[in-house]
């Protein structure tokens, strides 16, 4: 039995990645840490896009954060492990002219599509901040 269920891991996660590439909207975000996905958190992602480079060995993520009311759009290059999980190392920074400062999101990111169909996908996600701090998400 536990092969069996092994095996059936293992076709879901590579059906998964067959189906990864086109628009996709975000549509429910989870988190353990709930501060970081609140409206303007640094891992509230708007999805738009998901693109494979090298047959799925990278793969490019279109979204947007939002701060302060403003969208801004980004894109994150990852690549793929030999246990078949994406990881990037992201760093970007928004302006916030209102705040005064500079918001920068910065984090190892881990993650790999959990499930996948044509018309949706849930991806597990682990981060960890510049200081260290370990967030585990779901987006889908």
């Amino acid at each position: 039995m536990v092969k069996f269920l092994l095996l059936a891991l293992a076709f879901g996660l590579a059906n998964a990645h067959a189906q990864l590439e086109g628009k996709w909207f975000t549509t429910a975000i989870a988190a353990d840490n709930a501060d970081t996905i609140e409206e303007g958190g640094p891992l509230r992602l708007y999805a738009r896009e998901l693109a494979c480079i090298e047959a799925c060995n990278k793969l490019e993520i279109t979204f947007y954060i939002k701060a302060n009311d403003q969208c801004t759009k980004t894109k994150v290059v990852a690549n793929r492990q030999a246990d078949g999980k994406y990881r990037s190392q992201c760093k970007y920074g928004i302006w916030e002219l209102s705040l005064n400062k500079s918001i920068v999101v910065e984090g190892d990111n881990i993650f790999s599509p959990v499930y996948a169909t044509p018309e949706f996908i849930i991806f597990s996600c682990h981060n960890v901040n510049r200081t260290g701090r370990t967030t585990n998400l779901i987006y889908a």
